[in-house]
């Protein structure tokens, strides 16, 4: 449930997250579902593609599989990413960091992001995705506004410059790698 409540961006959710003794399992368990979805999202994008395969083997084991541990490996480094530029933003804007906190409430920031899945695998496009995509963007933005507010103690308009910062950078890394 405190995962949800922080989803619903109630603050009191965060600190009682990071004071929670399963934090761990509960960010592994979010990063594996994160991937599972990103792994999923990949096999309907490219189901033509992998339809075209003549072998059963490589229809219905291999090539999803592949996809699967791509996603698995996506959302790992996105949180991994996420977390680094989180702790970078709170470093720059005068936070003490706290790596290991602001690492593992990061990864609450990646299932905000699943809504741009639609346009970012190519399953979706036009107006209604971009718009997905734009929701997604700013539901993360706020959720890591309060991630760097209960980690950092940042007053709000302090949290909102670093996590803004840290967002159009990560942005701009989706932006070079995607097609």
């Amino acid at each position: 449930m405190t995962v949800a409540r922080m989803l619903l961006m109630q603050q009191d959710a965060y600190q009682t997250f990071l004071e929670k003794e399963n934090s761990a399992v509960l960010v592994r368990l979010l990063v594996l579902t994160v991937g599972l979805l990103y792994g999923i999202a990949g096999i309907l994008a490219n189901l033509s593609f992998i339809a075209d395969f003549d072998a059963a083997f490589l229809q219905y084991g291999l090539a999803p599989l592949i996809f699967i541990m791509f996603g698995l490996f996506t959302a790992w480094l996105s949180r991994l990413g996420l977390g680094l530029l989180l702790w970078a933003g709170a470093r720059g804007f005068g936070g003490p960091g706290r790596v290991r906190d602001v690492s593992r409430m990061s990864s609450v920031m990646l299932v905000p992001g699943l809504l741009a899945v639609p346009l970012m695998t190519g399953l979706a496009g036009g107006p209604a995705a971009a718009v997905l995509t734009a929701a997604g963007v700013a539901w993360m933005t706020l959720a890591g506004i309060h991630v760097l507010m209960t980690t950092q103690q940042f007053s709000t308009t302090k949290a909102a410059a670093a996590a803004v910062a840290v967002i159009i950078f990560f942005s701009s890394i989706f932006y070079l790698i995607l097609p």
